[in-house]
C-alpha cells in the first residue's frame, strides 16, 4: 500500500509527479513486463521535426524513501503536451542522476506485481534472457505443503498461474493447467465420488426426463415437467419417457450428478475439500479478476460407451445468474487422449466468450452453432488434448464449447469429468431465473436441479448471501 507509481502523461491528473496506485493497476503491471523485455538503450522513432514519436508509458515505483526507474522511455504524441513532456523528463533526469538508471532486481518487480494480483512470470538465467511464460505442457505440479498423509486441498499452496494463461483465459476464453491437482488427490476423488454417482443414477435420469419436458412444444409437459419426470420409478421409465419425447439411449450426451459436495450422505471428503479449497477459489479470483468469488456449483460428467455428442453450449445460460463473470474448472479423472484417438475432452471456440453479437442478433435458437468456422474462422476450434490425471481446464461461463461422442469407446471405458463452477461474489440472480411453474422465460433449464433449492430465498437483483451459495474467496470472508 505505500508503493506509489509516476507515470507519463496520458495518466497524469495534476501538475504533481507522484500519485497513488491507479484503479487500471493491470495496465501498470503490463508496462512493467514490457520494460522488462525492452532494452533502456533503444531509441524511438522520430517525427520530422526530430521529437520521439514511440509512445510508451513509462512507470516510476517509489517505496518510502527512495525511487527506481526501470527502462524509461518518456516522449509525446501530441506537440500540445510538449511542455509537460519536458517537466517529466525533467525529473527523470533528476532520478537518473542520483540513482544513476538503477535496475530493479527481480524479487522486488515480483513483489509488486503480486501486490497488485497478477503472478509474476518466470525469467529463465540464460545470455539471453528471455522471458518464461511457464509453458503449458511443462508447468511444475503444485507444491504441497508436508504432512505425512494424501495431500489435501487445504495444504496445497497458492496456485501458481503465469502471465500466459491469464491472458489466453481473457482472451480466447479458455485455458489448460498441467498438473494443477496432485494426481492422488485425483485419484483419491474418483473413488469417493463414482460410488456415490452410482447410488443416484436414477435421479440423473429424471433431471435428463425434466430437461426434455421443459424443451417439449406440448405445454401441458412444459409446465408440469418436475412432477412428471420425479413421477417415474425406474431407469427403464425413464428411458422410455426420453424415447418417447424424440432422444434414443444412444442420443444422450452424458449423465450429470450436482452437488455432490452438499450431499451429507455422499462420503466424499475429497469433494468437498476441493470445492470449498482456497487454492482453486484463488484461481478463479485471478483468471476472473474477481476479488470476491462464490462457489457456483459442482457437478461430475458420466459419459457412457455409446453416448452422443455434448452440443455446443455455454454455462451461462444455465445458470440463473446476470453477470459475465462465471469460470468452471473441468478436470477429468482419468487420462484423455487425442480426439483422433478417442479423446472426448472439451471443445472450445476461441474469442466466443466476447461475441457478444452472437445472442443479439440470433437469438436463442443456436443457429450459427452449425457454422461456427465460417463465423470465427478457420482453426477457431480448439481443444487442451492430450490431457494427464491432475491437468484442468477452464473457461469462461459464455465461451462455447462441447465434446465428441463416445460411439467408439469400448464398453468399460466410461469417461469421468469432475467440474467446479464459481461466479463473481457481486453476481445478482435474474428475477426470471424461476417463476413458478419451474420454467425460464430465458436461458436453458439444465441446471435448474443445481439452483432450485436455493435460487428463490434470495432477493433478485440485489447483493445475497447463501449457504448453499457460500464466499470462498477471501478466506476473511469465506462462508
Amino acid at each position: 500500500k505505500d508503493a506509489m507509481i509516476i507515470c507519463s502523461h496520458n495518466c497524469l491528473k495534476t501538475t504533481k509527479h507522484t500519485y497513488t496506485m491507479p484503479s487500471r493497476t493491470k495496465q501498470v503491471a503490463i508496462f512493467i513486463f514490457a520494460s522488462l523485455a525492452e532494452p533502456s538503450s533503444a531509441m524511438p522513432p522520430t517525427r520530422y521535426d526530430g521529437t520521439p514519436k514511440w509512445h510508451r508509458s513509462t512507470c516510476f515505483v517509489t517505496n518510502a524513501n527512495r525511487i527506481h526507474q526501470h527502462n524509461t522511455i518518456l516522449s509525446s504524441t501530441r506537440s500540445s503536451d510538449s511542455g509537460l513532456d519536458k517537466r517529466i523528463n525533467k525529473s527523470s533526469k533528476k532520478a537518473n542522476s542520483k540513482f544513476n538508471n538503477k535496475r530493479l532486481r527481480k524479487s522486488e518487480i515480483d513483489d509488486l506485481v503480486r501486490g497488485i494480483g497478477l503472478q509474476p512470470v518466470q525469467v529463465k538465467s540464460s545470455k539471453s534472457n528471455k522471458v518464461s511464460n511457464q509453458s503449458n505442457d511443462k508447468q511444475q505440479a503444485p507444491q504441497v505443503k508436508a504432512t505425512g498423509s494424501l495431500p489435501a486441498m487445504k495444504n496445497l499452496e497458492a496456485p501458481s498461474i503465469s502471465l500466459q494463461q491469464q491472458l489466453d483465459y481473457s482472451r480466447t476464453g479458455h485455458t489448460v493447467m498441467r498438473s494443477f491437482i496432485p494426481q492422488q488427490t485425483i485419484e483419491q476423488l474418483k473413488s469417493e465420488i463414482v460410488p456415490y454417482a452410482n447410488s443416484q443414477t436414477l435421479a440423473a435420469w429424471k433431471q435428463k426426463v425434466e430437461v426434455q419436458l421443459a424443451d417439449s412444444a406440448d405445454e401441458f409437459h412444459r409446465e408440469n415437467s418436475q412432477s412428471i419426470a420425479n413421477s417415474l420409478e425406474d431407469i427403464e421409465a425413464c428411458q422410455d419417457m426420453l424415447e418417447s419425447l424424440g432422444m434414443a439411449n444412444g442420443d444422450l450426451p452424458f449423465l450429470q450428478f450436482f452437488n455432490t459436495w452438499r450431499a451429507k450422505d455422499s462420503n466424499a471428503p475429497t469433494v468437498t475439500q476441493l470445492c470449498l479449497s482456497p487454492y482453486l477459489a484463488q484461481a478463479a479470483s485471478i483468471l476472473m479478476d474477481s476479488p470476491t468469488v462464490k462457489l457456483y456449483q459442482d457437478s461430475l460428467f458420466h459419459k457412457r460407451a455409446g453416448d452422443g455428442w455434448t452440443p455446443w453450449h455455454s454455462d451461462s445460460r444455465m445458470a440463473p445468474f446476470d453477470t459475465s463473470k462465471m469460470i468452471t474448472f473441468w478436470i477429468p479423472l482419468q487420462k484423455v487422449p487425442t480426439p483422433e484417438n478417442g479423446g472426448t475432452g472439451l471443445l472450445f471456440v476461441n474469442y466466443s466468450h466476447s461475441d457478444f453479437a452472437l445472442p443479439y442478433w440470433n437469438g436463442a435458437e443456436g443457429k450459427e452453432y452449425e457454422r461456427l468456422e465460417q463465423r470465427y474462422g478457420s482453426g477457431s476450434i480448439a481443444h487442451h488434448m492430450p490431457m494427464s490425471v491432475g491437468d484442468v481446464t477452464v473457461h469462461n461461463g459464455w465461451t462455447l464449447h462441447s465434446a465428441d461422442g463416445a460411439e467408439f469407446v469400448e464398453e468399460g471405458e466410461d469417461r469421468y469429468a469432475f467440474s467446479v463452477t464459481f461466479v463473481d461474489g457481486n453476481a445478482e440472480v435474474r428475477a426470471d431465473a424461476l417463476l413458478e411453474n419451474n420454467q425460464q422465460t430465458k436461458g436453458d433449464m439444465e441446471d435448474v436441479w443445481s439452483y432450485r433449492p436455493w435460487v428463490t430465498q434470495v432477493e433478485p437483483r440485489t447483493s445475497f448471501r447463501h449457504a448453499l451459495v457460500p464466499i470462498v474467496w477471501p478466506v476473511e470472508r469465506n462462508d
